[in-house]
């Protein structure tokens, strides 16, 4: 802390335009958990030979800043790459959190002085759960699975995904829940039953025979099976992408928990849906 208080001085005379350097509470505390914020980012940093090493604070400080820069740097090409084949399927949560809220992040963050503001409420849900990241960090990481999503969305064709979605709920486009795992419970219907993805559409016989499989399994048994079974579908149809394949699997806890259920009361037909 000794270290760091200089730093946030010399944040807070900047702050006010070289003038002075008293603030009020508030804006103390902001520049102080600005600064803390960059220091954590050198010190997260996979792979950073100085995070290794019991550098100055000011060091550590400076080169936090600079990957906070980068990131930001990351986030807005990834945005232009991303929006420009960017399909919402209907969603509005989807639709607004990417077409609005983060131009509204980029336009808004401040890295040099708040960096560790999120801004966005980053409503609509994604399958993987972040922690205690925020600010750009948190936003880039988000993003970037959202792309994951998009990759995996993309090589079907519309009317399908609309169509599971319409299956699963009337107003499907209202709901705050994520579009992906919707797509993928479906699919590891398919796979489940080795049933391919182009054979719309599951009989009571299918459904009976998939029941028969999993009707003895715990939900970590189920969990182990769709594992296996995902690991089949990159492989047969997305070149075994290994990046989407482990965003994907943070969706089957969820998925396997929802097989245990409909298995135990003969609905699995609720979730198997084309």
């Amino acid at each position: 802390m000794e270290e760091i208080i200089p730093i946030v001085s010399e944040l807070a005379w900047k702050y006010t335009g070289c003038d002075h350097s008293s603030v009020t509470y508030e804006k103390a505390q902001m520049l102080l958990e600005a600064v803390v914020y960059c220091i954590n980012e050198d010190g997260r940093q996979e792979g950073n030979a100085l995070a290794a090493k019991n550098i100055p604070a000011r060091k550590a400080y400076e080169h936090g800043r600079e990957i906070v820069k980068e990131k930001l740097q990351t986030l807005q090409k990834l945005y232009n790459e991303l929006i420009q084949n960017f399909r919402d399927y209907g969603c509005v949560c989807l639709k607004d959190t990417v077409r609005k809220g983060i131009p509204a992040f980029l336009e808004r963050y401040d890295f040099k002085y708040a960096p560790q503001e999120t801004l966005l409420t980053l409503d609509y849900p994604i399958l993987r759960n972040y922690g205690g990241l925020s600010g750009v960090s948190l936003v880039l990481c988000y993003m970037q699975d959202i792309c994951q999503e998009q990759k995996f969305l993309q090589r079907m064709d519309d009317q399908y995904v609309v169509k599971i979605l319409r299956k699963y709920h009337r107003d499907y486009e209202c709901l705050l829940e994520n579009v992906c795992g919707m797509i993928l419970q479906n699919m590891m219907g398919h796979m489940m039953l080795d049933k391919p993805l182009q054979e719309t559409g599951f009989s009571q016989e299918e459904l009976e025979s998939l029941e028969e499989i999993l009707s003895d399994k715990t939900v970590e048994q189920i969990k182990s099976y769709l594992l296996k079974s995902l690991e089949r579908l990159t492989e047969a149809y997305y070149d075994n992408d290994k990046e989407m394949s482990a965003y994907l699997a943070c969706g089957l806890p969820d998925i396997a928990v929802r097989i245990r259920h409909n298995t135990e009361n003969h609905r699995l037909g609720q979730l198997f849906l084309l």
